[in-house]
C-alpha cells in the first residue's frame, strides 16, 4: 500500500538516529475526496420522512395524510382542512449494528434525537371549496448510522513502510496481516426541508396541491482504523512495528431547491386516490475533509502525519420520485397501501458551472456509468389502517413498508423492512398527541483496503416518533 506521501523523522538516541523514510496510502480523504456511485444515490435513499400518524400507518400518507404532513406526503391533502393547525414532531433513532469481522462478533448500538418537524398549515375563507397554506420544517432524511468491529485479520491488506537502515539501505517492511484490526465509523446528521405549500379545491371531487422546498442537509463522518502487533509478530529492527491509527473526518453540507406536485381524487364517499409527482433534484455538495495518521514502534517512538485539510464541491441531480397510494374511510377503520417508484440508475453526479474539467471531475463523471450499470428502479411499498376506537378519544395504528435495495442483484435480505404501530389520544376538542413505534431490519455488507474480507452486518432501527396537532 503506497503512495506520494513520505516524511522523514528521527527514531531516537535508542535507535542511534537512524532515519525512517515511509510511504502510506491514505483511503478516501487524501487530496481531492474520492466520490463513488454509491456517495450519490445515498442523498435520498431511505428516506422516511416525518409524522408520526403517517409513519405508523405504514410510512406513505399519499392517500390519507389530511393535516400539515401532507406537506410533504401529498400536497393536495391540505385541502381537506378545515381549521387553522399548529403541528410538531420529535424522533429518536436506536441504530444496533451486530458486526461480523474476521470472525468476531461485535455488537454495539447509538441513539440519535432530533425535532423531527415544526409547521402551520391555515385555510383562508373562500366563497366555495377549499384554499390552504401551509409552512414549516421538516427533517426527512436520516444519515445516522453506526459501524464498529475488531478481530485479527489474517488477510494481508498490503500496508507497508520503506525504511532506511543504519547502513543506508532502503527496504519496504510490511505490517499487513495477522495483526489485530479495529474500526469505527460514526456518520450523523440529515436533510431536512423549509416548505411552502398550497392545495386548492379544484371541483368537489379533485384536490391540487403543491409544495416548494427548500433543501439543507449536514453530514458528519468520522472514520477511525486501528491495527496493532499485539501477537509481536513485527519485531525486528527497523520494521519493529508496535501499531498505526488512520483517523479520518468528512463534514458535507447540501443545499438544492425542488417542486413536488399532488392530486387527490375522491373516487366515492370512503375511497381516496392520492398521486404526487417530485420533480428531478440538483442538490449542491461541498464536502471539508481531514486526515492523519500514527505509527507507533517497540520502543515507544511515535512518527504522526496529519495531512492539510481541503474542500471539494460538486453536485448530484436525483430523479423523478412518483407517489401513488389508495385510502379508504369507513368511519371507525381507515385503510391504506401506497407505493413509491424511483428509478436510482437516473441518478447522476454533475460538474459545477464554475468549475473546470480536470482530472478529478473527469473521474466524478465516469462514475455516472457505474450508475447505470449497477443501480436499478425500486418500488417500495407501504400497508397500514387506523382504528378508532368506539365510545373513546384513542387511536390503534399499523403498518408495514419494504424498501427494496437499489443494487442490482441485490439479495432480498437487504431490502428494509419496517413494522410499525401507534397510539392516537384527543385530549381535547382542538389537541391530539400522537406516538408511534417502528422497527426496521435489514442486511450488509462493507468492505475497505484496510479491513481485508469486509463485515456482515446485520442492522436493526427502533425508532419512536412524538407528535403534537393543535387545532385553531
Amino acid at each position: 500500500m503506497k503512495s506520494d506521501l513520505k516524511k522523514r523523522t528521527i527514531r531516537g538516541e535508542k535507535m542511534k538516529k537512524m532515519i525512517i523514510l515511509f510511504m502510506v496510502l491514505f483511503l478516501g480523504l487524501q487530496n481531492a475526496p474520492s466520490q463513488t456511485s454509491a456517495d450519490a444515490v445515498r442523498i435520498r435513499q431511505n428516506e422516511i420522512g416525518f409524522g408520526a400518524r403517517a409513519l405508523a400507518m405504514g410510512g406513505n400518507g399519499v392517500a390519507l395524510a389530511n393535516d400539515y404532513s401532507a406537506l410533504y406526503w401529498n400536497p393536495a391533502g391540505l385541502a381537506s382542512l378545515k381549521q387553522g393547525e399548529l403541528f410538531a414532531d420529535f424522533s429518536h433513532l436506536q441504530f444496533g449494528n451486530q458486526a461480523i469481522f474476521a470472525g468476531s462478533l461485535s455488537d454495539v448500538d447509538e441513539n440519535f434525537t432530533r425535532l423531527r418537524s415544526l409547521g402551520m398549515a391555515v385555510p383562508l375563507p373562500t366563497t366555495r371549496g377549499s384554499f390552504v397554506l401551509a409552512f414549516g420544517y421538516n427533517f426527512v432524511r436520516d444519515f445516522d448510522e453506526y459501524l464498529y468491529f475488531n478481530g485479527v485479520n489474517p488477510l494481508s491488506n498490503g500496508l507497508e513502510f520503506e525504511l532506511e537502515d543504519a547502513n543506508g539501505n532502503y527496504q519496504w517492511y510490511p505490517f499487513d496481516k495477522d495483526v489485530k484490526q479495529t474500526e469505527e465509523l460514526t456518520d450523523e446528521g440529515g436533510l431536512h426541508q423549509w416548505s411552502f405549500g398550497t392545495a386548492i379545491a379544484m371541483s368537489p371531487n379533485f384536490d391540487l396541491g403543491i409544495s416548494a422546498n427548500f433543501w439543507r442537509g449536514k453530514d458528519n463522518y468520522n472514520f477511525m482504523f486501528f491495527q496493532q502487533d499485539d501477537a509481536n509478530r513485527y519485531s525486528t529492527f527497523p520494521g519493529d512495528f508496535e501499531s498505526y491509527t488512520v483517523r479520518q473526518n468528512l463534514i458535507t453540507d447540501f443545499s438544492a431547491f425542488n417542486l413536488k406536485l399532488g392530486g387527490m381524487f375522491k373516487l366515492n364517499r370512503a375511497m381516496r386516490l392520492g398521486i404526487a409527482v417530485e420533480f428531478p433534484t440538483t442538490f449542491t455538495v461541498t464536502e471539508n475533509y481531514s486526515s492523519s495518521d500514527e505509527l507507533v514502534f517497540d520502543d515507544g517512538y511515535v512518527d504522526a502525519v496529519e495531512d492539510e485539510p481541503g474542500e471539494w464541491q460538486y453536485q448530484v441531480k436525483t430523479p423523478y420520485r412518483l407517489d401513488a397510494g389508495i385510502g379508504v374511510n369507513s368511519g371507525l377503520l381507515k385503510l391504506t397501501a401506497a407505493a413509491t417508484y424511483q428509478d436510482w440508475s437516473q441518478t447522476r453526479f454533475v460538474k459545477p458551472e464554475h468549475a473546470s474539467l480536470d482530472e478529478d471531475y473527469g473521474s466524478l463523471l465516469e462514475e455516472n456509468r457505474f450508475i447505470r450499470q449497477d443501480y436499478r428502479e425500486t418500488l417500495n411499498y407501504h400497508l397500514g389502517g387506523e382504528l378508532a376506537l368506539p365510545g373513546s378519544n384513542m387511536y390503534l395504528r399499523g403498518g408495514y413498508a419494504v424498501y427494496p435495495s437499489p443494487l442490482k442483484d441485490a439479495d432480498s435480505d437487504m431490502d428494509k423492512k419496517y413494522y410499525s404501530g401507534g397510539v392516537g389520544f384527543k385530549i381535547s376538542p382542538n389537541v391530539r398527541l400522537d406516538a408511534t413505534f417502528l422497527r426496521g431490519n435489514w442486511s450488509r455488507q462493507s468492505e475497505d483496503s484496510y479491513t481485508p474480507g469486509g463485515t456482515l452486518e446485520e442492522i436493526t432501527e427502533n425508532r419512536v416518533f412524538l407528535g403534537i396537532k393543535y387545532n385553531f
